[in-house]
């Protein structure tokens, strides 16, 4: 050889642990390394991608609590009454039009 080459190393499809799974590379570092598979395993790569894709999205962890919202409605009844108030906004927009 001449000394100029420079061994590139074929990147490979690895096997992983999704729980486990931390990424350095960036989507499209990531997209530019499929680009350079034999067919094969690229066709292999996106085969696994769309079986992703396809499996049901698991239950909510029971950890997760549904959140209460108060009801603003009942509580400015409460507050003010059957009182209707003006809307500030549109007084507002009247007075600067004339």
């Amino acid at each position: 050889m001449n000394g100029t080459s420079v061994f590139v190393p074929k990147p490979k499809l690895a096997r992983f642990n999704f729980r486990h799974y931390i990424s350095p590379m960036s989507t499209v570092e990531l997209l530019n390394h499929v680009k350079t598979l034999p067919s094969r395993e690229r066709r292999k790569f996106v085969t696994a991608v769309l079986a992703m894709e396809s499996t049901p999205p698991s239950r909510r962890s029971p950890k997760t609590k549904r959140v209460k919202w108060p009801d603003v409605e009942a509580r400015a009844k409460r507050i003010f009454g059957d009182r209707m108030l003006p809307n500030l906004v549109l007084l507002e927009r009247r007075e600067e039009a004339h």
